[in-house]
């Protein structure tokens, strides 16, 4: 399992037009994607403008097809003008998971 971990900054005040924006074109258009398991968007506590989006993966391949598809490109675009350029994302090998 993979788990796709991306942190970014937002222009000021701008969260809730991002969350509407992230909703609209990644939620509603990235759903039903091979490999997805599932997905998250989080606002940092410390930092109203800042949040991570996380994302949980059958596999890394299935992963990076996504990450180079269409569909990843038309669902990221509308997203990239509300970052003031500083995100990362990480990729991870889950190595043990529990549910609640």
């Amino acid at each position: 399992m993979i788990m796709r971990i991306t942190w970014g900054k937002l222009h000021s005040g701008k969260w809730s037009e991002f969350e509407q924006a992230y909703r609209t074109h990644v939620v509603a258009k990235g759903a039903n994607v091979k490999g997805l398991q599932g997905r998250w968007l989080a606002q940092d506590t410390a930092d109203a403008d800042a949040g991570y989006a996380v994302s949980l993966w059958d596999t890394l391949a299935d992963m990076r097809a996504y990450e180079q598809s269409a569909l990843y490109k038309q669902i990221v675009a509308p997203l990239q003008p509300f970052f003031v350029g500083e995100f990362t994302t990480h990729t991870c090998d889950v190595k043990h998971a529990q549910d609640a």
